[in-house]
């Protein structure tokens, strides 16, 4: 399957297929009527990925199944990640869906009921519509031909910070609020300082080095803050978080350094030329372009 490229959905995917995180997201966002007939306790992610060509370049869809309404047939939550507004949404939750019942069919199942959740946290307001809209005024004898299914949508600018802070969850809490201020500027960002404070260490004291992990690695990859305008923070948390934070740092470098010397000399540009541009010994270029080569065989 397709790498995801953009740091938004990586991020997405890897904390949303926390089954806590996508609990937790029920629990507190969710219309009280849907929520309440939910039984979290058989909540359960697929391991299938309902993406195919048309939507490679949507990889960050997430699906989990549970029971419902104290019934033993499956309801399926899909939930979808988006940092921009899609002009007709229906019609790609409409593949995700087809290719979900699809599979159930192949696997001779009962087909389920989708539930399909937009988490939404772009800059402009996200124009809910319904799927009859996207064909102008048609009239109404040719409704019954046309598609007719709702989703849920939430959109992280509208949440408040304190309603995000008072998440019981931290993961969750930590997620939303890293979504929704991504496209900030580096001061108001850092306006977030207590928060953030707070939140890593709570989640170090329960041993969350993993989500620690991934919550740096997005500040700093996908919000793009470095080290240096994170300082204020590692100053109010444990040599534990610094330690992940300054391994992380190395990691987005060697990476970078690796990208940049790869493409090079895929444009046929030798090692000497390629360690002089960067700075770097030249054995460091050669044990890359080594490691490329092998990678390609």
């Amino acid at each position: 399957m397709s790498q995801l490229n953009n740091p938004h959905d990586k991020f997405f995917k890897e904390t949303f297929s926390r089954l806590e995180v996508a609990q937790s997201f029920i629990e507190e966002t969710f219309p009280v009527d849907i929520r309440d007939r939910i039984n979290i306790s058989t909540l359960q992610k697929t391991n299938a990925s309902f993406t195919d060509a048309e939507l490679s370049e949507h990889l960050a869809d997430i699906v989990y199944q549970t029971q419902y309404a104290g019934q033993d047939a499956l309801v399926t939550l899909l939930f979808e990640h988006k940092s921009y507004p899609e002009k007709y949404p229906h019609l790609q939750l409409l593949r995700y869906m087809n290719n979900v019942w699809h599979e159930e069919q192949k696997q001779k199942k009962e087909l389920s009921v989708i539930i399909s959740t937009v988490i939404y946290h772009g800059e402009t307001t996200w124009k809910k519509k319904s799927m009859i809209a996207y064909f102008g005024n048609p009239h109404a004898s040719l409704h019954q031909f046309i598609p007719q299914f709702d989703y849920l949508l939430f959109s992280l600018n509208e949440i408040e910070d304190y309603q995000i802070d008072n998440f019981k969850n931290d993961l969750l809490s930590m997620t939303a609020m890293l979504m929704k201020h991504s496209r900030d500027a580096a001061d108001n960002f850092l306006s977030l300082q207590p928060f953030l404070v707070k939140k890593l260490n709570a989640l170090d004291a329960n041993h969350q080095d993993d989500f620690i992990k991934t919550t740096f690695r997005y500040i700093e990859d996908g919000i793009s803050l470095t080290q240096n305008k994170l300082s204020p923070i590692f100053t109010q948390v444990s040599n534990n978080i610094n330690n992940i934070a300054m391994t992380i740092a190395d990691e987005i470098r060697e990476e970078t350094t690796f990208n940049y010397v790869k493409g090079l000399w895929e444009k046929g540009l030798k090692a000497d030329f390629i360690a002089d541009a960067f700075k770097l010994p030249i054995q460091r270029v050669e044990e890359i372009i080594n490691k490329i080569k092998k990678t390609a065989n």
